[in-house]
């Protein structure tokens, strides 16, 4: 076998990896632009810097800054905004990107909250619990002011992965069940990371693998809209 065939082989499996990367973003782009469009969401870039300030709020971390690209507002009341979340800053030269809808939500408190949900397919154990504890651990990225919350026993073993709270403060306090139970249901559309403060709630992807299917999601918060 010559010595360069190594070499020659690892090369075509880059490349071949490389095409398939690209055809699947192109896939991707397209069922969301027909979703986008399915939906009835417009251009708002009106709306850039505001919804900027709401996601630094949200994030509440003076680390990082956050941009908004490609804003969309879906029509009527009370509006849902979808756009692309860049979060710059931290040890990466590339800034995370993550696709996120935004709407109001009334809730017991104004205070933040972070839920880590998974898809129903993902089955409790082992494996869940310990994604959550890495997803609540001290990353970099977390917001300032919140910490792991301790899941109440009745939620455990649900699709509930974990949650970041303000300190000494009971999940209940923070979200009522009606929420919590429509929630628990976001994972099986792609959004993984849900986020509250004030009165705004936010659901982002998590993984470039689980698709954010955007006509599923908005289907599912309609009940808290």
């Amino acid at each position: 076998m010559p010595e360069y065939l190594p070499f020659v082989l690892v090369g075509v499996a880059v490349v071949l990896l490389l095409v398939w990367s690209i055809k699947t973003q192109i896939k991707r782009n397209r069922r969301l632009k027909a979703a986008l469009e399915q939906l009835g969401f417009q251009p708002c870039p009106e709306k850039k810097s505001w919804l900027e300030e709401i996601v630094t709020r949200i994030e509440n971390n003076k680390e990082f800054r956050y941009e908004v690209r490609e804003p969309k507002r879906l029509p009527g009341e009370p509006a849902v905004y979808y756009y692309i979340k860049y979060r710059h800053g931290g040890v990466r030269e590339n800034a995370d990107a993550e696709e996120e809808i935004l709407f109001p939500l009334k809730r017991p408190s104004s205070d933040g909250l972070i839920l880590i949900v998974k898809p129903s397919s993902l089955a409790p154990g082992l494996a869940t619990r310990m994604i959550g504890a890495i997803a609540t651990a001290q990353w970099d990225a977390q917001p300032d002011d919140l910490q792991r919350l301790e899941l109440p026993p009745d939620l455990k073993d649900t699709n509930l992965m974990g949650a970041l709270g303000p300190p000494g403060v009971s999940l209940y306090n923070l979200i009522d069940m009606s929420a919590l139970s429509v929630v628990q249901g976001l994972g099986d559309a792609g959004g993984m990371m849900v986020r509250f403060r004030d009165s705004w709630c936010s659901v982002a992807s998590a993984s470039a693998q689980i698709p954010f299917c955007l006509e599923e999601l908005v289907g599912r918060i309609r009940p808290l809209l």
